[in-house]
């Protein structure tokens, strides 16, 4: 399967609920209000230089005004300024060689060239004149250049003709250094009406001068807010959808509310609609909704199809296909916070032939980036949609939940699963009694169950706990704990029936621990001080379990991990068939810490590593009796993590585990991250990611790799590779090379994902924006 796809050059930010206007409206808008804005009130000063007036108002700092010749013509009630005048005030400076004021008009004339410059911004021009009454001028072959965009605007003629009237001629607007510009957009004129509509005659893309895309008379909106209109589109090919193109439709509903409408064209798929709506009210309340349809023209899979068969082996009947999706953030009354994620498709083919974006280029909303937590990924089997509603202080936590998991991956099998439609958790916060060491305890839990074609019910499940943490001497704490768990489950069998059960639990367990450090002191450049700090710890934990039934009929509510214990799920290799517990575990955790200085003598703290390690042992499987040829396992693999971060741009990260018995690695995880900066802004980035589980684990092995590297003369290369290493199989390959001038770049990939490859082409023009990530 081939993808091709070409992006044009749209100005959306990636993960911004809200969009803003059209770049190049912007620009000129800015560049008109700009102009007036910083010539006028050098104008005003140059007005009342001779009587000593100060006309910007602001008596801390007053115009500083110098020429070679300061004189006054009372006939003609006109200051003249000749000679190298200087008219500047804090950081903006205004230069000329010959300055009028006439008091009768209110008109200033600049001639012999002038020059304004301030906060890095720089306006040029032939010569200028300005009315003061009526707040009009023009400025003859002018020239504007923005600083922080890096913006050239060029004009025979800058003018303002009304209050919020700019008229351009010859215009001219470009990122580019130089006077052949390797790109630029021009028109003969351009008319601008802030906060109404702007005109550009004879407008022109050019590329060294040659015109590109010519287009006679053009009509844009001239408001600095976000306006409505149409947004650049999207075309490509691939062999599964054929042809397509893709035309955006934004929409600005409000300030705090806005819609984007995909309208897509698939030859061999139909017309698919797309919309996503957004609205922001504040940092906590905000939303995300993103909703796709399409009339199929492949109205049935044909499963004689190999490329179809890739995608799923399972068939599809349905025509009209959809995908929603959507996140939500509400702060309600009564300190209440409400959260909703919804993710909802018609069939199990769908999000495998209508991916909405390509090798990390997308113009939507990522959910995950916006919202901070986690999306299902596009290939996951299962669907999740979740509506919470919660209320923490810090004496409890009330929350309140309904989900409903999709089932993807047999169609056939998607009534079977048990949906936790309903819940309830309450939690009473840790809360010292008196004025003893006695720390307690209580979470609580309600779940109703339901199935379309299997059992269903109610769970309901209290758990009280209490902790005495205290210290045996000045160097060791001791923190013994119990808690006790109940869970009455009410199950409505498929024949009508109702039957009652329970399951219990009792534990106690115990903590002792210590710590050891010391400080070396360094004569380092930037080190100071390097702290070696050593924690063990020594756990231990039992636990009863008690049940009336033979096998739990949903889930088992009472959680199998060991509470207080460092990083339990890592190292544990019990027997999840027994929830009975009676284990000692040995923790002994490094860490190394660094104390930094600058020369202005700011202190900064950075932790370079941590070093971890943990073994448990299983009494009960000590004493449990055996059959012949069996052997007990009482040790649990040796668990082992490290972290190494001895600066921001370098993060390694490795776990492992050592089985005893099968004197193996029974798990194996290594990442690495590492940034280099280079000139111009630049970063190289290079990852690399292993995992390795046993067959008791999983029995999975993979490495992923990702390098982005930028050459000279703006060259960059770059690739991916996921491989599976148990079957050999690469799960995709990646690679890209791109170009970077001064004010433009270009960037090509390609990628094949199983038996799908993508194409893509992007084009950067700087300042007005690029697609994807650059």
């Amino acid at each position: 399967m081939l993808n091709i796809c070409l992006f044009l050059n749209p100005a959306i930010r990636r993960g911004k609920p809200i969009h803003p206007p059209n770049r190049i409206s912007f620009v000129l808008i800015a560049g008109a209000v700009l102009f007036w804005s910083l010539i006028s009130p050098h104008m005003a000063s140059a007005a009342g230089f001779a009587s000593g007036l100060d006309m910007a108002g602001d008596r801390e700092s007053p115009w500083k005004i110098s020429a070679d010749r300061l004189t006054y013509m009372a006939a003609e009630r006109t200051y003249v300024a000749e000679g190298n005048v200087i008219i500047s005030k804090a950081d903006q400076s205004l230069y000329t060689q010959y300055a009028t004021y006439d008091i009768r008009t209110g008109t200033v004339t600049l001639s012999g060239g002038l020059r304004l410059e301030t906060d890095g911004d720089t306006v040029t021009g032939k010569e200028g004149s300005f009315n003061l009454n009526t707040r009009t001028g023009k400025i003859v072959e002018g020239a504007l250049f923005l600083e922080r965009n890096h913006y050239y605007i060029n004009g025979q003629l800058l003018e303002k003709v009304g209050a919020d009237t700019y008229v351009i001629e010859d215009c001219s607007v470009t990122t580019c250094d130089g006077t052949n510009p390797d790109w630029r957009i021009t028109g003969s004129k351009v008319r601008v009406t802030i906060e109404g509509y702007g005109t550009v005659r004879h407008a022109a893309f050019r590329v060294r001068g040659l015109p590109i895309i010519y287009v006679p008379y053009m009509i844009f909106p001239a408001k600095t807010r976000r306006q409505t209109g149409l947004l650049p589109p999207r075309i490509g090919y691939s062999t599964l959808n054929g042809g397509e193109v893709e035309v955006p439709f934004f929409w600005a509903v409000s300030d705090q509310v806005d819609a984007t409408f995909y309208q897509r064209y698939m030859s061999q798929r139909g017309y698919m609609q797309g919309v996503e709506f957004r609205y922001l009210a504040d940092e906590a309340s905000k939303g995300v909704v993103k909703f796709d349809i399409l009339s199929d023209l492949e109205k049935q899979k044909s499963m004689s199809d190999a490329d179809a068969l890739d995608i799923s082996p399972y068939e599809r009947t349905n025509r009209t296909r959809y995908w929603l999706r959507s996140m939500v953030d509400q702060d309600l009354p009564l300190g209440m916070e409400a959260r909703l994620d919804a993710d909802y498709v018609s069939d199990q083919d769908y999000l495998r032939e209508f991916e909405d974006s390509l090798f990390g280029f997308t113009t939507r909303t990522d959910l995950a980036d916006e919202f901070h937590r986690p999306f299902e990924e596009q290939r996951s089997p299962t669907r999740r949609s979740a509506l919470r509603f919660s209320r923490d202080t810090d004496a409890y936590s009330l929350q309140g939940m309904t989900s409903y998991y999709q089932y993807l991956e047999d169609p056939a099998d998607k009534d079977q699963i048990h949906q936790p439609l309903g819940g309830l958790d309450f939690t009473f916060m840790q809360e010292q009694i008196r004025q003893l060491p006695v720390f307690f305890n209580v979470k609580s839990n309600y779940d109703y169950i339901w199935s379309e074609q299997e059992t269903k019910g109610h769970s309901l499940s209290i758990s009280p706990e209490v902790t005495f943490p205290f210290w045996l001497g000045p160097y060791v704490e001791f923190e013994p704990a119990f808690r006790y768990t109940y869970d009455a489950l009410r199950v409505d069998g498929l024949d009508g029936t109702k039957e009652n059960y329970y399951q219990s639990a009792y534990e106690a367990r115990a903590r002792l621990a210590t710590n050891a450090e010391k400080v070396y002191v360094v004569d380092g450049s930037r080190v100071k001080r390097v702290r070696h700090k050593v924690s063990p710890a020594l756990y231990y934990t039992y636990r009863g379990y008690r049940t009336d039934q033979q096998e739990d009929p949903w889930f088992n509510p009472i959680d199998y991990d060991d509470y207080g214990s460092p990083w339990f799920d890592f190292m544990d290799q019990g027997r999840e068939e027994d929830l009975s517990r009676n284990r000692i575990s040995l923790a002994l955790e490094n860490f190394l810490d660094a104390r930094l200085e600058d020369r202005e003598g700011k202190v900064d703290y950075r932790q370079w590593s941590t070093f971890k390690l943990i073994q448990g042992y299983d009494i009960d499987e000590n004493r449990r009796s055996i059959r012949p040829g069996e052997e007990k396992r009482p040790f649990t693999p040796l668990a082992a993590q490290l972290t190494v971060t001895p600066f921001p741009a370098l993060d390694l990260r490795a776990s492992t585990a050592w089985d005893h018995y099968d004197h193996q690695l029974s798990r194996t995880t290594l990442s690495g991250e590492l940034t280099v900066q280079r000139n111009g802004g630049r970063k190289d980035r290079y990852e690399v990611n292993y995992q390795y589980y046993a067959a008791d684990e999983g029995g999975q092995t993979n490495v992923n790799l990702k390098a982005d590297v930028n050459l000279v003369h703006g060259l960059s290369i770059g690739g991916a590779f996921h491989r599976d290493l148990d079957k050999d199989h690469n799960i995709l390959t990646a690679g890209w090379v791109g170009y970077q001038s001064q004010c433009w770049g270009i960037k090509l990939g390609a990628e094949k994902e199983y038996n799908e490859t993508n194409v893509i082409v992007v084009l950067r023009l700087v300042g007005l924006g690029d697609t994807g990530e650059w």
